[in-house]
């Protein structure tokens, strides 16, 4: 065992503890000199960030030093990059901010990526316990979609559609963010894109809705996986996971919608922030908050991915390089991104057949149309006939 663990543990909260009781005496003299705001934020997001980062970073450590379930723990520590990710992308982006269109895709991107991980975190989980998962589940009732899937969307059977149906709701995401981002990025060398303006000559309002409906439907499938091996995956305690992964992802990406809204209605302008403009504000301001959230992020993951849950001195582990190495594999993730797309190959491979047959049935029921109409029209003249016959005879 690290034997300063307990020391840096000690030490890191005591200096955490001492910074925040400082803060307000620190914001106050900065507002007593007059200090304009955009050197406030600076500061005040300077230190959040600075407070969270050796949290992080010492969870981090402890995964890579105790790597005793090397296929859960490289999911968790990928989980755990997130806040200094986050936050140093934030804080550069309020330092820096003509660099902000060149970071915010990096922190765009990784939260795909995160979202990709717990999928794959679980996945890990239940193949190590259950063994063949797909087998597993088939033994399970089927799952009913929520409103207002249900209204729209069958049942997913049971099984290995199941389990790639949840696949595929996450990678979908995975692949589409850092699309949207893209594309984003180059409407906006072009002067189209329109950041926080809500109309339809612009594309920022197209993408943030392929975005939001994309990222809801990933956390959707998620929340459907959890709900269908909630009792198999307690050991692990998924819910107080999930729950940090939705809270950084969810509220940070409305967060910003929020602020844009806000811009564009007027309710935030440009008085106090001097050399930035009104849409300058809104993205300073969700830096901002990002650097403080990151810090409440980082004791959220401190509790929800323990590193003491994997600490079994029985186990021998690599070494940490090795271990390190590991962790950067990412060819679980090209495989899994393969194994999307060729699903996707073969759906729309079906397609023109699905099509062609469905054209052939409507074709062969506008040819019998007539036939039976034909028919209809004959057995009616027939009856006409008898009755007319019958009222000659009377």
């Amino acid at each position: 065992m690290w034997p300063f663990r307990r020391v840096f543990r000690l030490g890191m909260w005591i200096f955490s503890g001492l910074t925040l009781l400082a803060l307000p005496l620190v914001v106050w003299d900065f507002s007593r000199r007059g200090y304009a705001v955009k050197y406030q934020a600076w500061f005040i997001g300077g230190i959040f960030v600075i407070l969270s980062i050796p949290i992080s970073v010492y969870e981090v450590a402890m995964h890579t030093e105790y790597y005793t379930r090397p296929r859960l723990q490289r999911h968790v520590i990928r989980i755990l990059w997130m806040v200094p990710i986050y936050g140093l992308d934030a804080w550069f982006a309020l330092r820096f901010r003509d660099a902000r269109e060149y970071l915010d895709p990096v922190r765009e991107c990784y939260e795909a990526y995160v979202i990709y991980n717990f999928f794959a975190y679980l996945m890990a989980y239940l193949e190590d316990e259950l063994g063949d998962v797909d087998a597993y589940m088939a033994t399970k009732p089927p799952m009913r979609h929520l409103p207002p899937f249900k209204w729209v969307l069958k049942r997913w059977t049971m099984g290995n559609e199941f389990l790639l149906e949840c696949k595929k709701g996450v990678m979908n995401y995975v692949i589409l963010r850092p699309v949207c981002t893209t594309i984003a990025f180059i409407t906006d060398a072009f002067g189209v894109y329109g950041q926080g303006k809500f109309t339809w000559r612009k594309s920022y309002v197209y993408l943030i809705t392929v975005t939001n409906f994309s990222q809801l439907w990933a956390l959707y499938c998620l929340a459907q996986l959890y709900w269908a091996c909630h009792k198999e995956l307690g050991p692990i305690r998924p819910l107080s996971k999930f729950m940090c992964i939705k809270a950084v992802v969810f509220l940070t990406f409305w967060q910003g919608v929020i602020l844009a809204i806000l811009v564009s209605s007027g309710v935030i302008t440009d008085e106090s922030w001097s050399t930035y403009d009104q849409l300058g504000v809104a993205a300073g301001i969700q830096d901002f908050l990002i650097c403080i959230e990151m810090f409440v992020a980082a004791l959220a993951h401190a509790y929800a991915f323990p590193p003491k849950d994997y600490m079994d001195p029985a186990i021998p582990t690599k070494g940490f390089l090795h271990n390190v190495k590991h962790m950067f594999d990412l060819r679980d993730v090209v495989e899994d991104m393969g194994e999307v797309m060729e699903s996707h190959v073969d759906t729309a491979a079906r397609l023109p057949k699905k099509a062609v047959k469905t054209a052939a049935k409507g074709f062969k029921a506008a040819v019998q149309a007539p036939e039976s109409l034909l028919s209809l029209l004959t057995a009616t003249d027939d009856k006409r006939g008898r009755k007319g016959s019958l009222g000659g005879l009377l």
